[in-house]
């Protein structure tokens, strides 16, 4: 099931997007492998893009730590505008 779109408040058409967006790199999986299995990169055919990809994903996440605002302030402030007009949340539709 798709909860983050709900806690998002998302409309139909946005969780349709973002569901086909988390599907997108499973499409190239194949196209990636012929890939790799006729350019070696550094002499290497699987590990060393194996380890550009770790390369890229630690990047990522070390921006995302570094850039993220994650003080408690910011996070109390985003779970209020969450809150929808009665009183409820996207969380809370799940409970019910």
């Amino acid at each position: 099931t798709n909860v983050y779109p709900l806690d998002l408040n998302a409309s139909e058409a946005q969780q349709t997007t973002i569901s086909s967006l988390k599907s997108l790199p499973s499409t190239f999986k194949l196209a990636f492998g012929f890939f790799s299995d006729n350019v070696p990169l550094a002499g290497y055919r699987r590990k060393s893009y194996m380890l550009l990809g770790w390369a890229i994903t630690s990047l990522s996440m070390i921006l995302l730590l570094t850039f993220s605002d994650l003080s408690v302030e910011a996070m109390a402030l985003n779970n209020e505008q969450m809150v929808n007009g009665d009183g409820s949340s996207g969380r809370d539709f799940l409970r019910h």
